[in-house]
């Protein structure tokens, strides 16, 4: 049950913004191939939060990335030498109780700090933001509509503060929109 009213008030009190709804851009196609059963459901998105329809008010850009893909990255993408660092975060995470772990990419030289993100996030040791935030997640094997709002909800709650009634994905294409996008664009690309 979302207590909406009792929260504005108090944030009233407080001076702070309420919405009621975030809004949700997914980037890309390979989410909605899923959603419609034309491929495996996601393993790894990127989603950028809005506060309102028409994305004039951003709130935050976020990747978001499954077990089932942090092990495929282990054993297939990463280098164990080059990446030993980032190889090491996500075995710490996987061979953890967490359900969720955050990873962050902060600013590599003077030409990042101005991409740092604008809302709550942890400073590193050079007094700077992420320029990225990886949300890693052992809640669901991939990715859905509903695992995707849930984790939309979180990332509301422990990075702006919020507690949100509503998850609205915006932009969504149709089935026949989705089977067309997959044919010209995904399949030609397959061996």
């Amino acid at each position: 049950m979302c207590f909406y009213i009792l929260k504005q008030e108090l944030e009233k009190q407080k001076g702070g913004t309420i919405i009621s709804t975030v809004y949700v851009k997914v980037r890309h196609w390979l989410f909605w191939y899923g959603v419609y059963g034309f491929c495996p459901t996601s393993c790894n998105d990127e989603i950028t939060l809005y506060s309102d329809k028409e994305l004039r008010n951003f709130l935050g850009y976020f990747e978001l990335t499954t077990e089932t893909s942090l092990r495929y990255l282990l054993d297939h993408e990463l280098d164990k030498t080059e990446d030993k660092n980032y190889c090491e975060e996500i075995e710490n995470f996987l061979n953890s109780q967490k359900v969720i772990h955050y990873s962050y990419i902060y600013p590599r030289n003077v030409e990042d700090v101005s991409d740092q993100v604008s809302h709550f996030a942890p400073i590193n040791e050079n007094g700077h933001k992420p320029v990225y935030i990886e949300m890693w997640s052992k809640l669901s094997r991939s990715w859905d509509i509903d695992q995707l709002k849930m984790s939309v909800r979180i990332l509301a709650k422990d990075f702006l503060h919020m507690e949100i009634c509503n998850v609205e994905l915006l932009e969504v294409p149709t089935h026949e929109e989705t089977r067309l996008s997959l044919q010209n664009e995904y399949k030609p690309f397959i061996k």
